[in-house]
Order: structure tokens, then sequence, then C-alpha cells
């Protein structure tokens, strides 16, 4: 970019910041069977994050969502809707890097039911949150209400979306 120049906005620039972008949104059906938002959580990549394959980069969205909302991995059964199993990349691969090892133990701490995204008919909910990131102005939080975290009641079975 340039000090007087026009700066416009092309394929070019969304392709190179979709690549740029980790997210995960998590859901809760309720009593009508219908998708409700709870969190949404995105991230950019750092320098090193850029180089991962895909399917990388789906494993270190889940891992990002296990990290900050452990309370919920801990007490439901996680239904991970994704284009990829990250759960089955990680434990396919023959030798794992010290990174996909680390995510391979993270990952088999907690029930996650892999879904694949073709199968999954009402994404509306996780389309609209992928192609509207959150607002730079907005002020967010990495703290999250905790006082409940270790009450524990039988509720619906929860899902990610992944994107």
């Amino acid at each position: 970019m340039k000090k007087d120049a026009p700066f416009v906005w092309d394929k070019g620039c969304e392709n190179a910041f979709q690549k740029k972008l980790i997210g995960a949104l998590t859901a809760q059906e309720n009593e009508e069977r219908k998708e409700r938002a709870l969190y949404y959580l995105s991230r950019t990549l750092i320098e090193n994050e850029l180089k991962y394959s895909p399917v990388e980069k789906i494993c270190l969205a889940l891992f990002y969502a296990i990290k900050k909302l452990k309370h919920y991995f801990e007490a439901y059964h996680i239904q991970l809707i994704s284009r990829a199993d990250p759960v089955k990349f990680v434990m396919s691969k023959p030798v794992l890097s010290w990174r996909l090892a680390k995510w391979s133990i993270i990952f088999n701490q907690y029930e996650i039911t892999y879904i694949s995204q073709k199968v999954v008919k009402g994404q509306a909910l996780a389309n609209f949150l992928a192609d509207h990131p959150i607002p730079a102005e907005w002020e967010l939080s990495d703290e999250f209400s905790d006082e409940d975290a270790l009450f524990i009641e039988i509720l619906p079975v929860w899902i990610m979306l992944f994107d």
C-alpha cells in the first residue's frame, strides 16, 4: 500500500484474508430443534501457522476452541461439524510431529464425534458467522464466566461448527 494510492478490496485480498483466520462456532439445539449460537471464537494466524495445511488449520481451530471452552468439552459430548475430521487426521499420521502429537493427546481426552459438513442441512447460522467476522472495534474478552463450570446438568448434545 502506498500513501496516496487508492486501495481496492478484490478477490485476491479476500482469499488472502480467509487464509489468515481460523474460527469456531459453538451452538446448541433448543427444544424446537433449532440451532442457537453460544460462542463464536476466531483469531488470526501467526506467521508459522500460515504454512499449515488446511486440515492442520482445522485441527488448530479445534485446539483453540478446546483451550477457550474447556469446561464445555469436559461436560458434554461434542459433535464436530467440519470439512475434515481433525481427530482422525492426527491419529492417521504414522510419524507425528510434536504439534500433532500434542493435539492427538488433547483431542482424545474428550468425547468428540465428527459429522461431515456436507451431511448437515441447516448451516445458515454457521455460514453467516463465518462470512461476517467480528468487527475490530468490538471489545472482546478472553474471560468466560465459570460460575456454573462445576455444575453438571444433562442437556442436549452440543454441536461444534468449524470453518
